[in-house]
Parts: structure tokens; C-alpha cells; sequence
């Protein structure tokens, strides 16, 4: 090749290499996923799809994409790089594709009841809460690790406080909700181990960030509270009280990029959805909106949408309403059994 031709090549390569290239979107990277939980015994659990622009909805899409069932019950699920992993509460974990919901592996076999999920480096750390006792306790609650992202064996399993459910990354640490002993455990995942535990008050559930702080959800008969977190000491710094009676908490709630919270309080003849402000620590609203079956709350910051699951009393399939900002019905989506959360791309 003469020299003049290999320096176009050359350029030809550069110019390729650095231009922006804009990569489609996977049909599963737009839109909501619709975390059906499934009913107990049946382990039915799916994934709905709802594409925003059409207003379609696509039913159990991890079926269709692996030709196979999922079989379990979902309590969560969790995006890390390209990959969903879907976390079953029967024990069992799979991860697919974030762009078109193929797995790509799972992890199963040492799991009894498992929660939910980070990823730590090359790292999976599963919250299980154990086998239970004859008193229907989980003395025997552990994280699961797994050494690779894309599942395979459990490598080892961590004692921790009973009942660990949410966890999440702060700083070099991951914080770990255990809901038994009303703890946090400070987890190391060099070395895997606890460095400590910070007692809090209600039942603790799930984490969740807002204006660059790491808060936490819990609850109990009374009240709802949200603990900010400290990121070095990983101590309460506040704790906002909110009085919220029989306030429901099954891995799901809502929270808005404007520090407004939503959750589902169970009244004598009805389902109601209440909005607190994380800003001044108050109720909003008492009444934001009220129904029945409510189960599982997602917020579209996108368009201001609330999205409430609702379970049909366990008696076939859910539906999803769609409320907007004024507290008013936008229509209502046909979806699987137990509608309990969602997730926007």
C-alpha cells in the first residue's frame, strides 16, 4: 500500500473510532418493566412490558424471550451494567439482558429465601434470610456471594443481623437492611465481612438515594420513618417521623427527584396513597389517592406519573393505575398477578 493511501487509512480509522456512533436501544431499555410478583404456590412470577408511546403491554416477556417459564416468586429486581437481576424469594436468582430480557445465567441451589441484590466490583451479594425455626424465626440469615456477574455457584455465605433485605453501595462499603434484629450491617466486600451493626428505629426495609444522600425506609404499626445516613460513619444523622399508621412495605415505594415520597396505607375500607416531603418532613397529602388491593408503587419522573399495583384480591391478574400530579385516574393497564414494582430505564 503506498503511503499517501495507508495515511487516508489511517484517518479513516481515527475518524471512525472517535465520531459518536448512537447505539439502538433494546426494545427492554424504553418504556416501564412491571414487576409481577406471582401468586404463592403457583410461582408464576413475570415481567410485563409498557411502551410509553404506544400505550401497549407486552405480557411475561422473560417467557417469550427464553421459551420457558420463569418459576418463582419475584420479590425484586436490581440493574447493574447491562444485566436485570431478577431475585426470587423461592430461592433463586437469573440475570438477563437489559436489552432484550435473555438470560445469561442464574444462580441457584444454595438459596433459600432470597431478598435482593448488589453487585460489588466482580462481585454478586445476595440478601437471604435463612431457613425458619419452629417459631417462624431466621436465626440462620446470610449474604450469599457470588463471583461472577453473570451468577454460577454461591462462593460464600456471610452470617448477618436476621432478615437482610435491602442493600447498597456507600463509598466502599454496602449497607445491609435487616429487618428482625432493626439493624443496618456495615459489610466490607474485600473482605467480606461485618464491621458493624447501627440499630435504627421501625422495621427497616430498603435504601434509597436522593440529593446525594444515602436514606433509608422503615416503618412500623404507626409511623413511617426515613433515616439519612451517614456515608462514613454509616450512623443516623436524622431520622423524619412521619405519622403514617399501617403503612405496608413489600419491597416497593415510590420517591420522586423532588423529595416527595408515596406509600399505601391500609385503612378500615380502603387502600390509600399518602405523599410525604423528604424537605420539610411533613405530610403532603393524607389522601392522594384511595382504591383497593393496592400493592406496589413506581414514580415516572419523566412525566410525573404515579403507577400503583393493584392485585385483584389474589383472584387472577392485577392491573396497574396510572394517576397524574393532581391526584386524578389516567387509565388502567391489564398486567400479571401481584403487581409490586417497576422499573424506568
Amino acid at each position: 500500500m503506498k503511503l499517501a493511501s495507508k495515511i487516508l487509512f489511517f484517518s479513516l480509522l481515527v475518524s471512525c473510532g472517535t465520531d459518536p456512533v448512537e447505539i439502538p436501544r433494546g426494545a427492554y431499555e424504553k418504556g416501564v418493566l412491571v414487576i409481577n410478583e406471582g401468586a404463592f404456590g403457583a410461582n408464576d412470577g413475570e415481567i410485563y412490558h409498557y411502551d410509553t408511546e404506544t400505550g401497549e403491554v407486552e405480557s411475561s416477556i422473560f417467557e417469550k424471550t427464553n421459551a420457558r417459564p420463569f418459576a418463582g416468586l419475584i420479590q425484586n429486581m436490581r440493574s447493574f451494567g447491562a444485566y436485570h437481576y431478577l431475585v426470587a424469594n423461592t430461592g433463586k436468582v437469573e440475570i438477563v439482558r437489559s436489552s432484550d430480557f435473555m438470560s445469561v445465567g442464574a444462580v441457584e441451589g444454595e438459596l433459600l429465601n432470597s431478598r435482593s441484590l448488589v453487585a460489588s466490583g466482580e462481585k454478586l451479594f445476595i440478601s437471604d434470610w435463612g431457613a425458619y425455626d419452629e417459631a417462624w424465626n431466621n436465626p440462620d440469615s446470610f449474604i450469599a456471594v457470588v463471583n461472577d456477574l453473570e451468577g454460577g455457584s454461591i462462593a460464600n455465605k456471610i452470617d448477618i443481623a436476621s432478615r437482610p433485605e435491602g442493600l447498597i453501595i456507600s463509598g466502599n462499603r454496602i449497607l445491609v437492611a435487616c429487618q428482625q434484629d432493626q439493624v443496618i450491617s456495615v459489610l466490607n466486600p474485600e473482605n467480606e465481612t461485618v464491621e458493624k451493626t447501627v440499630p435504627v428505629s421501625g422495621t427497616p426495609f430498603y435504601f434509597f438515594e436522593y440529593a446525594n444522600h444515602t436514606y433509608l425506609y422503615a416503618n412500623d404499626a404507626e409511623n413511617v420513618y426515613v433515616h439519612q445516613i451517614d456515608p462514613v460513619t454509616f450512623e443516623v444523622d436524622e431520622t423524619h417521623t412521619f405519622g403514617v399508621a399501617n403503612s405496608i412495605y413489600n419491597g416497593n415505594f415510590a420517591h420522586s427527584g423532588g423529595g416527595e415520597l408515596f406509600v399505601i396505607s391500609n385503612q378500615a375500607n380502603e387502600d390509600v396513597v399518602i405523599k410525604l416531603s423528604l424537605s420539610t418532613g411533613t405530610v403532603v397529602e393524607e389522601r392522594f389517592y384511595s382504591g383497593n388491593n393496592f400493592y406496589g408503587l413506581g414514580y415516572d419522573e419523566a412525566t410525573q406519573t404515579l403507577f400503583i399495583g393493584e392485585h385483584a384480591g389474589w383472584q387472577g391478574n392485577g392491573s396497574v393505575l396510572r394517576v397524574n400530579s393532581a391526584g386524578e385516574l389516567i387509565d388502567q393497564l391489564p398486567v400479571g398477578r401481584g403487581p409490586s414494582g417497576f422499573y424506568f430505564p
